[in-house]
């Protein structure tokens, strides 16, 4: 089989991409390696800019018209100090996030990328891939032989698509996520919520349905070595009692699902003829979810890069690259800002207590974590509210 395109990874990432290629007018194929998409250790948030993109790509109802609203983000410090949140108005983006379903939102993507064309191989692992006189040929499993001029890596943090390019860097520091969904003990308002702790560990929690809470920690993977993971989280559920009033505690027999390294780092994100998207494309340490967004936004820039500069690919491949890299750096400064007040409970406690001295300064920070605001413009934002106060 002959394509323009192939894809190779099943999730948001992947088939986002595959969707809008086959819309611009290409020929694609998907190939995902399981045979039926897996849960995944994933937050289910989407800040309001993926929020935005899904509206301005004609998708969000389609793929997010029954998903809770979140209207901001509930803060509590290590001294259990509590505040509330909202995203910003204006901006030409919505004023909520969404908390969204895994795999529903994945198999939703594929879905739509069949109805546009595409040709989907679910429980399709390469047994093969080499560059061809054409661009690339790839062997399947059954004796299927797909042969395409792009070939784009949406095969998660631990891409092998990367790997084969020689695109992968060495990991810098990184901690272990966690991951189950627990019955509320109460009802919850649309906000999604994250717990710092005084050992450097810090939870996130968003409202999936009523009664229901998508629960996910981060924390060093040294923690998880000297005891069981159920025990880890049952015991930073009980030393918070912000947190032991909205969720009960692990049974035993709990399986919470658990990944390490949480990071991912590349080179760059494309060569002349192969590009990476969603983790694939570098992944940083999780702080709010940033996953979703990253895939939907890295699947639309590539194919907006590569449709126009079809010509000339290894022309368009690279401006994607670029802009990718652009984007990562100014996200991953932040983070690290982030992680270093994380792992300082003192120092936590007293930008929550700053924060919470004037709404619209705290409300302009979780627009940076929000991607209402790009960071530069975030902290400008934050800074000209404190003058003001």
């Amino acid at each position: 089989m002959k394509a323009d395109v192939l894809v190779l990874g099943g999730g948001p990432a992947g088939g986002m991409t595959a969707l809008l290629f086959a819309r611009a007018g290409h020929s694609v194929v998907l190939c995902e390696s399981h045979a039926a998409l897996p849960e995944r250790v994933c937050g289910m948030y989407l800040c309001p800019a993926g929020v935005a993109l899904l509206e301005r790509l004609g998708l969000h109802d389609k793929l997010a018209s029954d998903a809770r609203q979140l209207r901001g983000m509930v803060m509590v410090a290590p001294n259990l100090q509590r505040l509330e949140t909202f995203f910003p108005h204006g901006e030409n983006l919505p004023d909520h996030g969404l908390a969204l379903m895994r795999p529903q939102l994945d198999n939703a993507l594929l879905d739509l990328a069949r109805e546009a064309g595409v040709q989907v191989r679910m429980g399709a692992r390469p047994t093969s891939i080499e560059r061809s006189r054409a661009g690339w040929r790839v062997a399947l499993p059954g004796g299927e032989c797909v042969e395409a001029r792009l070939l784009v890596g949406a095969d998660g943090r631990k891409s092998s698509t990367a790997r084969l390019l020689g695109l992968t860097l060495p990991l810098k520091r990184s901690r272990a996520a966690i991951h189950i969904d627990r019955p509320t003990l109460m009802p919850v308002p649309p906000l999604g919520q994250m717990h710092v702790f005084d050992d450097g560990a810090y939870a996130g929690l968003n409202p999936i349905a009523p009664g229901l809470m998508n629960v996910s920690m981060v924390c060093d993977p040294e923690a998880l070595r000297v005891r069981p993971v159920v025990e880890f989280i049952n015991e930073h559920i009980a030393r918070s009692p912000h947190l032991s009033a909205l969720v009960e505690l692990l049974p035993p027999d709990a399986r919470p699902g658990v990944t390490f390294p949480t990071n991912a780092r590349v080179r760059r994100a494309a060569t002349h003829d192969a590009a990476l998207v969603g983790d694939a494309s570098g992944y940083i340490d999780p702080l709010t979810g940033e996953g979703i967004y990253a895939a939907l936004w890295t699947a639309e820039a590539l194919v907006d890069f590569a449709s126009q500069g079809w010509n000339d690919l290894p022309a368009a491949l690279d401006r994607y690259a670029r802009q990718r890299a652009q984007r990562q750096r100014s996200k991953a400064i932040l983070c690290e800002l982030f992680q270093y007040v994380i792992r300082r409970p003192a120092l936590a406690n007293s930008i929550l207590g700053l924060l919470s001295r004037r709404q619209a300064v705290a409300d302009s920070f979780i627009g940076i974590v929000g991607n209402s605001y790009t960071p530069a413009r975030g902290l400008a934002r934050i800074a000209l509210n404190a003058i003001a106060f």
